[in-house]
């Protein structure tokens, strides 16, 4: 951590999302299925399914540094809401033609429903795979708010785990859901009114609301640790999240592999770890790469199973494929974008020069 013009960079968080990122690819290509089981479900069942959450914990945390001690929070986090669903919006229409292929060109349903889909995802689940990320952040930043506003620090803690287990219990533990909710009963009925509408917990409200409220906390209460310490609490959560995945599976409890309750301390360590790191290299680079590969890298798996192996969706060679192309392209809009600020900062000089 370092201080450059008064403004606070975090470069172990920087790289830290780079290599999240690049799990995040892991997780969509499933790499090592081929290679060995035990790897493959290390890199992708585990780790892979820590990228998002952490992104979301990082998101609070740097939010919460950049509020301070200002009472009005709404003043900045508004903007930054404003900023993630206009963001949403241009990822969406960068996807559009890929979303239409799939939803509608090579649907087997009728164009009312397909066109009807695409709607209700866009508004519930994300308009197309990873993109949810952005609305799901907008949402669980207005609960964090107005929980926090209304119903106190703890009430808010309170609240989030609440739904965060609801979460839980359609997802990884679905099966006790299963064991202790009558198949006919009213709560039944209504979880699946809830499932129809919203297709899954995983978004703002049972997932993401919790991971960033962890990181603001971690921000305004000041947590530091030393490297070893955090990294022995990573170690120890690590461990206790495979058992969890891998007993959970073994079961056949699972549904959905998104959200697993030892996520909490994994992502609770992996968030101290990367403060505690000592980088002296400027990781803006990183940070800029990170965002850029999280919202590429399904156009080039797209790509490659439509164009090059039909339906393949995992392997070596496909995550090799889909990762150089992302790391071509995030390099160009990484180059662009700081071609763009320089100007913008040239024009501004020039500007002021005139005054």
């Amino acid at each position: 951590m370092e201080k450059t013009e008064n403004k606070v960079c975090y470069q172990g968080i920087d790289v830290m999302k780079f290599i999240m990122a690049l799990f995040i690819v892991v997780l969509h290509t499933h790499p090592f299925v081929d290679v060995n089981d035990t790897l493959s479900f290390l890199t992708t069942d585990i780790m892979g399914r820590v990228s998002v959450p952490f992104f979301f914990a990082a998101t609070g945390f740097l939010l919460e540094k950049q509020i301070g001690q200002q009472k009005e929070k709404r003043e900045i986090i508004a903007p930054y809401i404003r900023k993630l669903l206009i963001l949403y919006c241009i990822w969406t229409v960068v996807y559009l033609p890929i979303i239409i292929y799939e939803k509608i060109i090579v649907s087997d349903t009728s164009l009312v429903y397909d066109v009807f889909a695409i709607v209700r995802d866009f508004f519930f689940t994300g308009s197309y795979a990873q993109l949810w990320y952005l609305p799901a952040t907008a949402v669980g930043l207005v609960i964090v708010y107005v929980l926090r506003k209304y119903a106190g620090e703890r009430g808010c803690i309170i609240i989030l785990f609440i739904l965060f287990c609801m979460g839980l219990l359609t997802q990884s533990y679905f099966g006790l859901l299963l064991k202790i909710v009558p198949v006919d009963g009213l709560l039944w009925k209504f979880m699946k009114l809830v499932k129809m509408a919203m297709v899954t917990c995983r978004n703002g409200i049972f997932f993401g609301s919790i991971f960033l409220y962890m990181g603001m906390w971690i921000a305004r209460c000041n947590i530091k640790v030393k490297t070893f310490a955090a990294f022995l609490g990573l170690s120890a959560s690590i461990v206790l999240f495979t058992v969890e995945v891998s007993y959970l599976q073994k079961i056949g409890a699972v549904r959905e592999q998104d959200m697993y309750l030892m996520l909490l301390p994994v992502v609770f360590f992996l968030i101290l770890f990367a403060l505690s790191l000592t980088v002296k290299a400027d990781t803006v680079f990183l940070r800029k790469m990170s965002i850029n590969i999280y919202f590429v890298h399904m156009i080039f798996k797209f790509v490659y199973r439509t164009l090059i192996e039909e339906h393949h969706d995992y392997g070596l060679r496909f995550f090799g494929f889909v990762l150089c192309g992302t790391l071509i392209v995030s390099y160009v809009m990484y180059l662009f974008g700081k071609r763009r600020v320089q100007t913008e900062r040239i024009r501004i000089g020039i500007e002021r020069t005139k005054m």
